[in-house]
């Protein structure tokens, strides 16, 4: 009995260490966001395939980066230039943005960033 404990204890960190290696590969290799993307009224950065499943970082000049910055200006409290250049002023903002959200600090703009921020209504009724 205690030896199957054991096995089923050993396969399931295993499977574990896998599945959490598997998610941290999955999340470097996302495309970069390249336009808005209109989702239940709101605009997210997102691809030219309509996926929101992708990253911004430093370099990265765009539509999608504008919406970036424009929710992190109009719906987030950070002071940022809305120009569609993700540079140091920029990166510096989302990682004051995301320790305030409680999300990996590293100014990187990715889905758990994305999920935990608020963006704007196309319509100009707010953010959500």
């Amino acid at each position: 009995m205690l030896r199957t404990v054991r096995v089923v204890a050993a396969a399931a960190l295993t499977l574990s260490g896998l599945w959490l290696g598997a998610a941290q590969a999955s999340a470097a290799s996302l495309p970069s966001c390249t336009v808005a993307v209109p989702n239940l009224g709101v605009f997210f950065p997102g691809t030219s395939s309509g996926s929101t499943d992708c990253m911004l970082g430093v370099g990265n000049q765009s539509e999608a980066v504008n919406v970036l910055q424009s929710a992190m200006t109009y719906c987030n409290g950070e002071n940022v230039a809305i120009d569609g250049v993700f540079g140091p002023a920029t990166k510096n903002a989302l990682i004051r943005l995301q320790s305030r959200l409680g999300v990996a600090a590293d100014g990187v703009y990715g889905p758990q960033t994305r999920n935990a921020m608020h963006f704007m209504y196309f319509n100009g009724g707010g953010c959500r």
